[in-house]
Formats: C-alpha cells, structure tokens, sequence
C-alpha cells in the first residue's frame, strides 16, 4: 500500500510540471518561458500577429483560424494554457485587439493553405469563429452571415 501511494504522488508531481507533446516531454518551465517570449511580443504587436511559436517567426502566407478551446484567452496566466494548447496542436498561436473590449486576446490557431478558403471557414465554423484571417492578403473575412 505504501509503494503505490509513494507511486500516486510521484505521478501527480510529475504531471504537475510536465507534459507530453507530439512525443516529447515538455517542462512546465519551457512552457512558462515560451509563453513569456510571446507575452512579450505581443507587446511590440498591438495590431495583432500570427507567430509559428516552433520557431517564434511570422508566416507570410496561409488562412489563420482559431480554435474554440482557446477563446476568451486575454491574460498572461491564460497564455500558458494557450502555448500548451498550441503545441499540442498545429504550433501557431494569433494574438489581436479586441476594439470592443479593449483587451488582447490569444487562441492557439490552426493555418490553412490560401487555396483552402472553404475548408478554412467550414473548421471556423466548427469552432465558432466570427472571422478568419488571409495572412497574405492581410485581410479578415467575417463568417457573420
């Protein structure tokens, strides 16, 4: 009885500052210090930006569309759950200004290929989206019909 509770709580501990993704096994800290890499990015982007957080560089090109799960994600403590989010996924994360609220917002994003606009809005659809973002023609396009 001893052994499998010493077992449980080095589990728990171990999931507490870490995590697996795409088969390797990220620290809590990394996650901490990436997140602060993009917080502070933000910051020189009040405009907004799309950001390959693999590489911390811009796409020129391709269709942002955010996931659900991220939404509502506006506080550098949030951030985190985005990075995770992120990595776990397609490795992009968008940021932008919310001119209705006043507040940043962060959604762990998937990118299309520019040539798959009707794919791009069926996925926005899907994860309830009111628009999607042409990197290339640095455009929104509003799925409010």
């Amino acid at each position: 009885m001893k052994v499998r509770l010493l077992f449980l709580l080095l589990t728990i501990s171990f999931l507490q500052t870490s995590c697996t993704i795409n088969g390797k096994l990220v620290q809590k800290s990394e996650v901490e210090t990436l997140s602060e890499k993009i917080w502070t990015y933000s910051q020189s982007h009040p405009d907004g930006f799309t950001l390959d957080i693999r590489t911390m560089t811009e796409p020129t090109e391709g269709i942002a569309v955010s996931y659900s799960a991220t939404q509502g994600s506006h506080s550098r403590k949030r951030l985190n759950y985005v990075v995770r989010h992120a990595l776990r996924h397609d490795g992009y994360v968008g940021g932008w200004l919310n001119s209705a609220d006043s507040l940043y917002y962060f959604d762990s994003t998937r990118l299309f290929p520019e040539d798959s606009l009707d794919v791009a809005i069926r996925f926005g659809i899907e994860n309830g989206q009111n628009s999607i973002y042409s990197i290339a023609g640095k455009r929104e396009i509003s799925l409010i019909k």
